[in-house]
């Protein structure tokens, strides 16, 4: 069954000594595909970029999660607790090769939805760039 819902989402991003906070709140769709969860939005405004972005993650019952963009800026992330994974991101600029290191995923969803939380570095030849964090909420739309 897919859901219209409401996702809020909260980023936080470390560089060196500077943290960046983004949270927002969009509508998408919430289901189960496959044996897994998804959560599915647009998210080209909320980047404020060119050509159309949809973001969709997929919660699979190890608690491992694949974030998977389409569209302008592509990538397919796969966040897994103790495990690093390469990823491509893609950009009108070129093409990036970055690894990701899971430190936290749990999840805590629901038919009704629920919350994810998501703690991983971003590094690039195995330099550091960012530690960030992500939390989810999911809620159906009365």
């Amino acid at each position: 069954m897919i859901k219209d819902v409401i996702i809020n989402i909260k980023t936080e991003q470390t560089v060196g000594d500077n943290t960046d906070t983004i949270e927002f709140t969009t509508d998408g769709r919430f289901g189960i595909k496959d044996g897994s969860y998804f959560i599915s939005y647009e998210e080209s405004q909320l980047l404020e970029v060119e050509g159309e972005i949809k973001t969709t993650l997929y919660i699979k019952p190890d608690n491992s999660v694949i974030m998977q963009r389409n569209g302008a800026y592509s990538s397919r992330m796969v966040i897994e607790k103790g495990v690093r994974n390469n990823c491509f991101y893609v950009t009108p600029m070129g093409e990036l090769s970055l690894g990701i290191f899971g430190e936290k995923v749990k999840s805590a969803l629901s038919e009704k939805g629920g919350s994810i939380v998501m703690n991983y570095t971003i590094d690039t030849n195995l330099q550091l760039l960012s530690r960030n964090s992500v939390n989810i909420s999911v809620k159906e739309v009365n």
